[in-house]
């Protein structure tokens, strides 16, 4: 069998897959439907860009890490991009720009994070940067906050997400906590009505990571839904993907909250 059938039939299976799985149904405690961005509005916490660096997950995780940061006082601070890049190859011994959410979760744990202010994103990246003593004292003071890390995915490309972890996403979003995702993303992006459409195999590749922020219930949808996400790469920054697509090229997931 060529190459190009294998795929045309793996996508066929994955489509079948994500549409048969009832995705839609959830326990009667949780609601159809939760959208988080009027918070991140609210608590003055801004869609940042990474322009053409590959910093997605940096991104994606910051967004978790202000958010977590600031519900308690619904405010809170933006954090430096930069220092999280460099607390993460400084833990890992890497020299990227970017990486997965695990180093720059560990990261984090050794560093904290300091302010935007104190280290701004820049537009290129330069590995030979390192923070002044005055980001590394304000990384410490943020790192004494209570902040975990739970994993829903742990990362793997070869699969999608099972019936299982989509609902535990969902089960998340509807307690109010953005999740950070990575997916195999498609070569040439198409939109529709703000919502990502689906790509076949052979037309996605690893990958690119966003932010969830919310889901919708929606038998129109393939799926039967779709996630709200927040989008720091090109294509559609304030945009949607539907469960179909989640299901079948999320390689990991995770989400932030803050103890007692």
């Amino acid at each position: 069998m060529r190459i190009a059938a294998i795929g045309a039939l793996l996508f066929v299976v994955l489509s079948l897959m994500a549409q048969g799985a009832d995705i839609a149904a959830h326990p009667a405690s949780e609601p159809s439907g939760i959208d988080l961005r009027s918070a991140f509005t609210n608590w003055g916490l801004p869609l940042r860009l990474q322009g053409r660096r590959g910093t997605c997950s940096l991104f994606a995780m910051a967004g978790a890490l202000e958010y977590a940061l600031a519900r308690e006082k619904r405010q809170g601070p933006i954090v430096s991009i930069e220092f999280l890049n460099w607390a993460s190859n400084e833990a890992t011994t890497n020299s990227n720009d970017g990486g997965f959410f695990s180093d720059i979760w560990t990261g984090f744990v050794a560093y904290g994070v300091c302010i935007e202010a104190d280290w701004p994103y820049q537009q290129d990246y330069d590995p030979k940067l390192r923070p002044a003593e005055t980001a590394l004292r304000h990384a410490k003071d943020l790192a004494k906050a209570d902040l975990r890390l739970h994993w829903i995915k742990p990362w793997d490309v070869r699969t999608g997400l099972s019936r299982s972890q989509l609902l535990e996403i969902k089960r998340v979003l509807s307690q109010r906590w953005p999740v950070c995702g990575g997916l195999r993303w498609p070569n040439h992006e198409r939109w529709q009505e703000g919502i990502l459409q689906m790509a076949p195999p052979e037309g996605v590749f690893d990958g690119h990571s966003l932010l969830l922020v919310g889901y919708r219930d929606d038998p129109n949808q393939p799926g039967g839904g779709i996630f709200l996400i927040r989008n720091s790469g090109g294509g559609v920054h304030d945009g949607a993907m539907t469960y179909e697509y989640v299901m079948a090229y999320m390689n990991d997931a995770a989400w932030i909250d803050r103890g007692p």
